[in-house]
């Protein structure tokens, strides 16, 4: 199965110089590696040229955010059996890319899959998880399995999920043709969620691949993203994804109950616990 990495940058030149090695040095029979460069003014494009002459590069006029920057990119380079989408912000063991594949060749009714996502820094001198897959329940809001949580080899294995993080996201080509690619209206949020439940209608599976493990930087690539313009991005993508697959009425009911929720949290919660822990409370209670 020969493999395109598709790694989107902008203005992301000290996220290249740490992990970018790492993902040169992956140890897979046939692969190739692309860098999507949305208008960065940071050398990032010289620099890729100078230190790492193997990798494609395409560069975009302007910023196109994540999933039009890989869209671009599989344009591009459509030859492949399958696409893994990788931020630039995560750096990969050797063998991670292999697991991986071996997980999505063992069912053709599987998509996609995604690894066992850990924070790159560690805590007490131990990995924590960051994803290991993701949940989304009736309200269509995401939710990553066991984040925070020590790794354990009891989250080695490999079992079907919900949605993959769009970090390390890896897709089969016809698959990821049939969805048309990542919706092309979100700039940024919620994309790999949207991605993963349109995959999921056309009756393919999401797996989840324990084996499998990446270091994330954890929001590295946008940090500068206040935590209000995250969660508005966040809403209005989800709105989008909504109306998209099931219709403007149950886009409109959902924002409705998201938008009363906010109220509610930020009113009387929000000093104790984030937004999202407080959705999936009142979820669950109800």
């Amino acid at each position: 199965m020969r493999i395109l990495i598709v790694i989107v940058n902008y203005n992301g030149i000290s996220l290249l110089k740490k992990n970018l090695t790492s993902v040169v040095n992956t140890q897979y029979k046939d692969f190739d590696i692309v860098v999507v460069d949305n208008a960065s003014t940071d050398l990032s494009v010289q620099y890729l040229e100078k230190e790492f002459p193997s990798v494609k590069i395409v560069q975009s006029s302007n910023n196109l955010g994540f999933g039009r920057g890989n869209n671009l990119g599989v344009s591009k380079y459509p030859e492949y059996d399958a696409y893994l989408f990788l931020n630039n912000d995560v750096s990969v063991p050797s063998d991670s890319l292999k697991k991986l594949v071996d997980t999505l060749e063992n069912d053709p009714k599987i998509g996609a899959v995604g690894p066992k996502v850990l924070y790159s820094k560690k805590k007490e001198n131990r990995y924590i998880i960051n994803s290991a897959g993701i949940e989304i329940d009736r309200h269509y809001l995401a939710y990553d399995r066991y984040d925070k949580q020590e790794d354990n080899v009891k989250y080695d294995v490999i079992e079907e999920v919900d949605a993959i993080m769009g970090g390390a996201f890896l897709v089969k080509r016809e698959v990821f043709e049939k969805t048309g690619g990542f919706n092309p209206n979100m700039f940024l949020y919620y994309e790999d969620i949207d991605l993963s439940l349109r995959i999921r209608d056309l009756g393919y599976k999401i797996f989840y691949c324990g084996k499998s493990r990446v270091y994330h930087d954890h929001m590295a690539s946008s940090r500068k993203l206040s935590v209000r313009r995250r969660n508005i991005m966040n809403m209005c993508n989800r709105f989008r994804s909504m109306k998209g697959r099931l219709g403007l009425g149950v886009a409109i009911r959902e924002t409705i109950w998201y938008l009363g929720n906010w109220f509610i949290w930020k009113m009387l919660y929000s000093n104790e616990i984030t937004l999202l822990q407080f959705l999936k409370k009142e979820d669950e209670r109800k």
